[in-house]
């Protein structure tokens, strides 16, 4: 069994940067709590990595990013988005992919740890209460993009996801729609919950019975999607509003595959609006988000944010009026959008 940063840390009752502090012989840490560190290293037999050691005694402008699958074509927009205000502000930047797996999800924390980033941006598509303690544990600085933490702990950036579900809804409603589907990931997720939100409030608006059946839960890519069409065409759904593109076009290519005419008997629309959406025939609707700013943005506040925590360490004055005016709730920057209607909605 290898022993990580996280095995010393809960042992030893500290936080893991407080155990970096000590393994790099960083001089802000309390005798005694130097002395356990060192016990517990000692007994549990952890060897940190040399290279992370070298690493701590210079700045190394790293930022980590963890993806939640690297094949996904939102995180590599979100990602190029990033890499340009990162080149601009001369930060490295490491790739990680979870695959979407909190074990996975947790060694790649304690590698970021090891490896001193100074912040890191999280594009998993849920932040589990796992994953949430150990970003709070780590002590560097985070920033959400593309999805939202829980109350609002950690900057984030997206579109406000609940509006646009309530936009795109009520659009539908007053075109004389009735059994409009929402095709939906994790329920669990505070994505998924805003989504849902914003549908129900424009059920309520419109007079219309918000019926459960009518969410889908389930699917986020197009091989999990390979029979979501029965499902769909089980509660007769004149329309389908899914949260990400390949999951539309499965539901597309099934429809068309059984004869069903689109836009004219069922009306298909992705809240996500990717590269893949240009490549489509017919082309399907969606609500455009601007998903290379997503990245650009977040990765500036991470900046400003990695700057703020130097100045309080240091004892320095700062400024963060640029942070205090996001245009969301709390620490949510909220990013315009717009609905794009393409072939498969009339």
């Amino acid at each position: 069994m290898t022993i990580t940063i996280y095995d010393v840390a809960k042992e030893a009752k500290v936080s893991m940067a407080t155990v970096s502090r000590v393994v790099n012989n960083n001089p802000n840490v309390k005798e005694d709590t130097r002395l356990r560190v060192q016990e517990v290293i000692k007994k549990l037999r952890y060897t940190p990595n040399a290279v992370a050691r070298g690493l701590a005694s210079k700045k190394t402008t790293t930022i980590g990013i963890i993806l939640p699958d690297i094949a996904d074509l939102s995180s590599a927009e979100i990602v190029s988005g990033i890499e340009s205000v990162a080149n601009m502000y001369k930060y490295n930047i490491i790739l990680a992919n979870s695959c979407d797996d909190k074990e996975i999800e947790k060694n790649i924390f304690n590698s970021f740890i090891s490896k001193q980033v100074d912040g890191i941006i999280y594009l998993g598509h849920s932040l589990s209460d796992s994953s949430k303690n150990y970003l709070h544990d780590i002590q560097i600085p985070v920033v959400l993009a593309g999805n939202l933490g829980i109350d609002s702990e950690f900057y984030s950036v997206n579109i406000d996801y609940e509006k646009a579900a309530y936009d795109v809804t009520k659009e539908f409603i007053e075109k004389g729609s009735k059994n409009i589907t929402v095709v939906i990931d994790k329920y669990e997720s505070q994505k998924t919950q805003r989504i849902i939100k914003g549908y129900k409030e424009a059920l309520a608006d419109g007079n219309i019975e918000f019926k459960p059946n009518l969410i889908i839960d389930g699917y986020r890519t197009y091989k999990e999607s390979n029979r979501i069409y029965k499902a769909v065409s089980n509660i007769e759904s004149d329309v389908v509003i899914t949260m990400f593109d390949e999951v539309a076009l499965a539901i597309m290519h099934q429809a068309l595959d059984t004869g069903v005419k689109i836009p004219n008997e069922l009306e298909i629309i992705s809240l996500e609006n990717t590269k893949l959406l240009d490549m489509t025939r017919p082309k399907i609707s969606s609500v455009f988000q601007p998903i290379f700013d997503i990245g650009a943005v977040s990765m500036r506040i991470l900046t400003k944010v990695i700057d703020i925590e130097k100045a309080k360490r240091k004892g320095e004055p700062y400024e963060n009026e640029e942070l205090d005016e996001l245009n969301g709730h709390e620490n949510e920057m909220y990013l315009p959008y717009r609905i794009i209607h393409r072939q498969t909605t009339k």
